[in-house]
C-alpha cells in the first residue's frame, strides 16, 4: 500500500499554505496601510504643521550649522535666523503689496474693456462652431422664466463695447442692408445670428445652472476633509501657528536628535538595529537630494521667470516668480500650476494669441534650461526620484491618506520605498547604480560634511 501523503501531495499542501500565507500577509499590510491612513486623516490638522516644520528644518539646518561654526551658540544662531526670515519677509511683502495693489487697482479700471473682449472672442468662437458644424436646435423655443443665467446670457450676447461706441459715433445712415451684410467680415457674426446662439445656450443652461450648487456643495465638502479633520477648518488655520514653534526646536535639538536618534529605535543592540539604521540613514540621505537640491532649482527658477516676465511688461510677474519658488517644489505640475494664471493674465492684459505664446515659450526655456544645466549641477543626474515618479506618488499618497497631508509626505514615503526595494528586493548591480549616485550628490555630501561635530 502506496504511503501518504506523497511527495506530489506534500508539494501541493506546501504550495497552498505558501499562497494562503502570502494572500493573509497582502491583507494584513493593506489593512495596515488602510487603518494607518484614515488615523492621519484624522489627524491632520496636527500633523500638518509638524510636517512643514520638518520641511523646512531640512532646508535651514545648513545654514544654522554655518553660523555655529563661526562661533555662535546654536540656539542664537537660530534667533538670529528667524530674524533675518521675519525682515526678508517683510521686505519681500512691502515690495509686493504696493505693486500688487497699484497693477490690481490698473486691472479693475481696465476690467470692463477685459471682459467685453472676452465676450465677443466667446461670441465668435461660438459663431464659429455653428458655422462649421451647426448648433442643434438653435432658435427653436423660448425660455420663459427670466432667471440669474437670462441675465448673463443678456450681458454675454448683447452689444459690445467696441460696437456700442461705433453706433454713438457714427452718424451716416445705415447702407442698404445687401451692402452691409456683403461688408460683414466672415467671422463676425451678426445679431440674428447673435440671437440664435443665444437661444441655444438658453437651452443648454437649465442643467448647468441645476448642478452648480452641488458641485460647490461637493468642492467645499472636500476642503473640510483636506484639511479640517477632527479640529475642522478653523482649528486647522491656528495650528498653523504652531508651524515657527515646531522649526525652532528641531533646528535647535538638530545635532541632539542626530547623535541620539538610534537609542530610541526598539530594538536591542544587534545587527537587525545596525540594519534599520543604515535604512533610515539612506532614506535620510534622498530626503536631502530632493529637498535641498530642488529648493535651489526652484530659488533660480522662480528669479529667472519673475525677472524675464517683469522685463516682459506681465501684471503681476513678481507674484508668478514667488509661486514659481514654492509650487515647482512638485516637478513639471508645479510649473504648471504657475504657467496657466501667466498665460491668462497675458490674454487678459493684451488680448490677443502673441503674448500667452511668448509666455509659454518663457516658461519652455526656463525648463529646458534647468534640466540641461543648473539642476544636474546641483541635484545630480540620476539623484533622487524621477519627476513622473514624483507626480505619481503625489496623487497615490493623496488618495491613500486624503487631503493636503499626503502630498506633502509623498517625497518621503516614495523615498522610503524605493530604499527597501533597492536593498532587499532588486539586484546588486542594480543597488549600486541607484544608492552610489546618491551618496555623491554635492547637498548629500555638504550635509554630510555639516553634520560633523560642530562648537554649541
Amino acid at each position: 500500500m502506496a504511503q501518504y501523503p506523497t511527495a506530489w501531495q506534500k508539494k501541493t499542501m506546501w504550495a497552498a499554505l505558501t499562497a494562503l500565507f502570502i494572500v493573509f500577509l497582502v491583507v494584513t499590510a493593506a489593512a495596515v496601510v488602510w487603518v494607518v491612513a484614515d488615523v492621519i486623516g484624522f489627524l491632520q490638522p496636527i500633523l500638518i504643521p509638524v510636517a512643514i516644520a520638518a520641511i523646512l528644518a531640512y532646508l535651514l539646518d545648513p545654514l544654522v550649522t554655518k553660523m555655529c561654526r563661526s562661533g555662535m551658540g546654536r540656539t542664537k544662531a537660530v534667533v538670529v535666523l528667524f530674524t533675518l526670515a521675519f525682515l526678508a519677509i517683510t521686505a519681500l511683502f512691502a515690495w509686493l503689496v504696493p505693486m500688487i495693489s497699484v497693477q490690481g487697482a490698473n486691472f479693475a479700471n481696465q476690467l470692463p474693456a477685459y471682459t467685453d473682449r472676452a465676450r465677443d472672442r466667446v461670441v465668435e468662437i461660438i459663431y464659429r462652431y455653428d458655422r462649421t458644424f451647426g448648433i442643434p436646435g438653435a432658435g427653436k423655443g423660448k425660455t420663459e422664466s427670466v432667471s440669474l443665467s437670462k441675465r448673463f446670457y443678456g450681458w454675454l450676447f448683447g452689444p459690445s463695447q467696441s460696437a456700442r461706441n461705433a453706433a454713438v459715433a457714427s452718424a451716416k445712415p445705415s447702407p442698404p442692408p445687401e451692402e452691409s451684410l456683403s461688408a460683414l467680415p466672415p467671422d463676425q457674426p451678426t445679431q440674428a445670428d447673435r440671437d440664435r446662439i443665444k437661444q441655444w445656450v438658453e437651452k443648454q443652461a437649465p442643467n448647468l445652472e441645476e448642478q452648480l450648487p452641488t458641485i460647490a456643495a461637493k468642492f467645499w465638502e472636500i476642503l473640510k476633509k483636506s484639511i479640517g479633520g477632527f479640529l475642522g477648518i478653523t482649528g486647522f488655520l491656528l495650528s498653523l501657528v504652531m508651524v515657527p514653534i515646531y522649526l525652532f526646536f528641531f533646528l535647535k535639538e538638530r545635532p541632539r536628535i542626530e547623535s541620539r536618534w538610534k537609542d530610541y529605535l526598539p530594538l536591542r543592540a544587534s545587527p537587525l538595529k545596525d540594519e534599520v539604521a543604515e535604512v533610515l540613514s539612506q532614506i535620510n540621505n534622498y530626503i536631502i537630494a530632493y529637498f535641498r537640491g530642488q529648493l535651489l532649482v526652484c530659488l533660480i527658477d522662480g528669479l529667472l521667470i519673475g525677472s524675464i516676465l517683469t522685463l516682459f511688461g506681465l501684471n503681476f510677474a513678481p507674484l508668478i516668480g514667488f509661486l514659481v519658488v514654492i509650487l515647482t517644489m512638485i516637478p513639471y505640475v508645479g510649473i504648471v500650476l504657475c504657467w496657466v494664471p501667466a498665460v491668462l493674465i497675458a490674454a487678459a492684459q493684451y488680448g490677443d494669441w502673441t503674448h500667452p505664446l511668448w509666455v509659454t515659450i518663457i516658461f519652455i526655456v526656463v525648463q529646458n534650461l534647468e534640466g540641461m544645466f543648473y539642476a544636474p549641477r546641483i541635484v545630480g543626474n540620476s539623484v533622487g526620484l524621477h519627476p513622473v515618479t514624483v507626480i505619481v506618488s503625489i496623487f497615490v499618497w493623496g488618495l491613500l491618506i486624503g487631503g493636503l497631508l499626503g502630498p506633502i509626505l509623498a517625497v518621503p514615503l516614495t523615498a522610503t520605498l524605493k530604499v527597501l526595494l533597492t536593498r532587499y528586493v532588486w539586484g546588486g548591480t542594480l543597488r549600486e547604480e541607484l544608492l552610489e549616485p546618491v551618496e555623491r550628490t554635492p547637498v548629500v555630501t555638504e550635509a554630510k560634511v555639516l553634520a560633523e561635530p560642530a562648537p554649541s
